[in-house]
């Protein structure tokens, strides 16, 4: 039987029958990628791992190449810091930069002022290519202890969650971005957790934090799960690491520092009206572009018309600016409980998983700002997901995972032009994409309730109904 008659049966069209045998189609080359043999398995597994170190190569030599970007900022923050100075405080630009990093983003920024830009921009392409590596190695260690008949075959899930993921990942790590470092420690801290190991939980889950603490909500996890030691041990090596770099200053100026910081992120996290550019605290980004796909972003977007030329307007009602942000605020706190609430009830280690990873998207959600580089956060949740699919054999959830591959990564502006990404970007295609995967994780993890004595049925709670 040829590709036709398996899409359209032998006597035609059946458009009845049309979207299995467009899911059975379209899953099937998947299969390629999953054989039963164990040599074909190693030998594909060694091309994953030299993909995956070109990959890094390419990364590197492409920072390399850069002549502007976040870490060049990260470099003069630090030299400032080093100075003296007001790090925030750019005199070539004129203004403050960096107002969403807290001071003690310190820790990261000084040793990178230490050292020549080049030398700086190809070795932290090289810390994400191991953050990427450390991803990969757990989230292989977790497919074996939750599925261990089809652990086998963990390398191709890490492979495809990371094309889910490539848009993000080419913009983090294109100007010097760490958000798959900080993702990847929060994973860590995560895998300590779940092995009662609360210290070391403690300390990988606080370094993130005070670097740039938009995964914060994540703590929400280790309450409804009593995980009191982990939130202990993240509390005392957050408040050790916020207070390493204060010999520069002085306790009393970084104390100052870190209390304007958090009076201006309130302030802006606060904020009702976002078309109001004068109330945005100086260093903290204006309104300007649909760049940021936070929650209240999205919905501003929606809700009411755009206040610059450079957004589209797609707005679908008028509403008043605070009743915009109340909503934002509802819509978050509700998917922060709905997770908080499957995490509490969850009766087996995978459905533990589920909520936690659930709440990656959901504190991309939750943040006042939520940039598409942010999003490769997403890669455990991905993973998870592939795994899914491929367990519980839904060729439709494969094709689900596809058209995600597709309008989240391949439909951008080298591909559909400018206009077309700044429409997409307007009606937050990635914002609304983030609500799903959190409505998905938490039924997930509600469904996977009793403990399974086998494979087969340890997944049951994977398959839809």
């Amino acid at each position: 039987m040829n590709w036709a008659s398996d899409l359209f049966g032998r006597r035609g069209v059946s458009f009845g029958g049309l979207i299995p045998r467009v899911a059975l189609l379209a899953w099937r080359p998947m299969s390629w990628l999953f054989p039963t043999d164990p040599e074909r398995q190693r030998r594909r597994d060694r091309w994953l791992v030299i993909l995956l170190g070109l990959l890094i190569v390419v990364l590197a030599a492409r920072a390399a190449r850069k002549h502007d970007g976040v870490l060049l900022r990260n470099q003069e923050f630090g030299a400032r810091v080093l100075a003296g100075e007001d790090p925030y405080f750019d005199p070539a630009r004129g203004h403050r930069v960096h107002g969403p990093y807290p001071p003690s983003y310190a820790l990261v920024t000084v040793p990178l002022a230490l050292v020549p830009t080049p030398l700086a921009r190809v070795g932290w392409a090289l810390a994400q290519g191991a953050a990427l590596i450390a991803a990969f190695r757990w989230l292989t260690a977790l497919a074996r202890r939750h599925a261990p008949r089809s652990a086998e075959h963990a390398p191709v899930w890490c492979a495809l969650a990371l094309l889910l993921v490539s848009r993000f990942l080419l913009r983090d790590t294109s100007g010097g971005g760490g958000n798959v470092i900080y993702a990847t420690l929060v994973l860590g801290a995560l895998i300590a957790a779940e092995s009662g190991r609360a210290a070391r939980s403690g300390w990988l889950f606080a370094l993130p934090l005070v670097l740039k603490p938009n995964l914060a909500p994540l703590a929400l996890f280790f309450v409804a799960t009593r995980r009191w030691r982990v939130l202990a041990a993240t509390t005392l090596a957050a408040l050790a690491l916020w207070a390493l770099p204060a010999p520069f200053y002085g306790l009393r100026e970084w104390w100052s520092t870190s209390a304007r910081w958090a009076s201006d992120v309130y302030a802006f996290s606060t904020l009702d009206d976002l078309h109001a550019d004068e109330r945005v605290p100086d260093g903290l980004p204006k309104n300007d572009s649909s760049m940021n796909q936070s929650l209240r972003a999205a919905l501003d977007r929606l809700l009411r018309p755009s206040a610059s030329e450079r957004i589209d307007d797609v707005h679908v009602a008028e509403v008043e600016p605070a009743t915009i942000a109340w909503l934002a605020r509802g819509v978050g706190v509700g998917l922060l409980a709905s997770l908080t609430f499957a995490a509490w009830r969850a009766r087996t280690a995978r459905a533990r998983w589920w909520a936690a990873l659930g709440f990656l998207p959901a504190c991309l959600l939750v943040a006042p700002i939520a940039w598409k580089a942010h999003h490769v956060a997403l890669l455990p949740l991905c993973f998870g997901l592939v795994g899914a699919a491929h367990v519980a054999r839904r060729p439709a959830w494969g094709v689900g995972l596809a058209l995600y591959w597709l309008l989240a990564n391949v439909a951008s502006e080298e591909v559909l032009g400018k206009g077309a990404k700044n429409w997409l970007q307007a009606v937050s295609l990635i914002t609304w994409f983030d609500v799903v995967l959190v409505a998905i994780a938490v039924v997930l993890a509600l469904r996977d309730r009793e403990p399974a004595a086998d494979e087969t049925r340890a997944h049951d709670a994977l398959r839809p109904a």
